[in-house]
């Protein structure tokens, strides 16, 4: 317990450290977000930054808990789980999985710190990125009822960015956290098409880069932009419906790797349940441990593999 205390403890400095450092990333922030109205903004905010480093200790813990759980993450417009709620994900699974690797595995300091920071670290960021993932699915899901009231409010003689801000008010999140954030950023000078192509860049979204384009394509050349995003909108439900047939073709396919992957877990703890002294070699002798962490490593190297190769299929497909 005591080497469970100092590992925390070493865990809290890290953070305390990151905390000290946050006050660049936020300057930088305020900077690109201030280069979104002028292109020669950035110089005269170089010298305004001091204000802001002035932040609450709270408030730059937030983002350096925020900067080490999301590292190189491509998308965070979908999470919603806050610094601290991360931060208690990740001491609840760096206590257990110190108290897995030292009580049923036996691992040594060296071990027992990797796997410990290794899930202090990984948790929190497989939460947002399941969070991400889930409101990608609901914005591409919603996204061509978008465009039709886009459509429908432009025919009724209302210019397209008014269409957006209406879209934005109207709708639930996701979906109305990227069109306010689009008509946020029209209201504060940036011309419509390059704040469509910078939110399109971070939402990551095809189709909503294709909504982008079109408006884009009608701001400069002209031409009939509801007929446009009409046909656009019947094109991304056409497409959906092709990925979800995939989806339907390679079910069968997805719940055989469930099942296949489940059976190792089912019967050892069947096993373990009726005669428990079956497996008091794995845990006693410790090339027993090292089979046993073998056998649960081939199986999730397994499981990832199937799951590659089944979204590779529907890649394909779409």
């Amino acid at each position: 317990m005591l080497s469970l205390a100092g590992l925390l403890l070493c865990v809290g400095g890290f953070a305390l450290v990151a905390v000290a450092l946050a006050g660049g990333d936020t300057a930088r922030t305020m900077t690109s977000r201030i280069a979104l109205i002028s292109p020669s903004a950035p110089r005269r905010a170089a010298t305004s930054m001091a204000p802001m480093a002035a932040l609450t200790w709270q408030e730059r813990g937030e983002r350096a808990l925020e900067a080490i759980f999301a590292f190189r993450m491509q998308r965070r417009w979908g999470t919603s789980t806050g610094p601290l709620q991360l931060l208690l994900i990740g001491l609840v699974a760096a206590v257990l999985a110190w108290l897995i690797a030292r009580v049923a595995f036996g691992f040594g300091p060296i071990l027992l710190w990797i796997a410990t920071l290794g899930a202090f670290v990984l948790v929190p960021r497989l939460v947002l990125r399941r969070e991400q993932r889930i409101a990608d699915a609901q914005f591409s899901e919603v996204l061509p009822d978008a465009i039709d009231m886009v459509v429908r409010i432009v025919r009724a003689g209302l210019p397209v960015g008014m269409a957006i801000r209406t879209v934005g008010q109207e709708s639930a999140a996701p979906l109305s956290t990227i069109f306010l954030r689009v008509a946020g950023q029209a209201e504060i000078g940036l011309p419509l098409d390059e704040a469509l192509a910078q939110i399109g860049a971070t939402v990551g979204n095809a189709d909503f880069r294709f909504f982008a384009v079109a408006v884009a394509l009608q701001q400069t050349t002209g031409g009939n932009l509801a007929e446009t995003l009409e046909t656009l909108s019947q094109i991304i439900r056409r497409r959906r419906a092709v990925r979800l047939k995939s989806q339907a073709a390679t079910a069968e396919v997805r719940i055989s790797a469930v099942v296949l992957g489940s059976i190792p877990f089912v019967v050892a703890g069947a096993l373990y349940i009726l005669a428990p002294a079956y497996f008091d070699q794995f845990f006693a002798d410790p090339r027993g441990r090292v089979i046993l962490l073998l056998a649960i490593l081939c199986l999730l190297m397994a499981g990832l593999t199937m799951r590659a190769m089944i979204r590779n299929a529907l890649s394909a497909a779409t």
